[in-house]
């Protein structure tokens, strides 16, 4: 299996992971997935994946965590050279909606 087919199943995993519930599982298939990304030098990669974990770490309501995995994902979604594009819009406004969840849970 190429790497990239095994960073998308390690994404999709995580994901499927969290959908279910599982946010440990979800946690650790993302990681594994960062790491894979960041070996290749993929920073749109990376950025796709570090989304997800803010995301999983908002639902687990680990809000400082999923603060530093968004801006890390934005961070790299302007260097691989997508800065105002799609992925980085989605980012900046999951980092956003961040306050808004975090007050909810208040």
């Amino acid at each position: 299996m190429s790497s990239l087919k095994k960073l998308g199943m390690l994404n999709r995993e995580g994901m499927r992971a969290c959908n279910e519930g599982r946010p440990g599982d979800a946690l650790f298939q993302l990681t594994q997935a960062d790491s894979l990304a960041r070996s290749l030098n993929s920073p749109l990669h990376e950025a796709k994946v570090r989304n997800n974990m803010g995301l999983v770490y908002q639902l687990s309501g680990k809000y400082e965590e999923a603060r530093v995995s968004f801006r890390i994902a934005a961070s790299r979604a302007v260097e691989g050279g997508a800065e105002n594009s799609g992925l980085h819009r989605v980012i900046m406004s999951n980092l956003g909606s961040l306050s808004v969840a975090r007050g909810r849970a208040a």
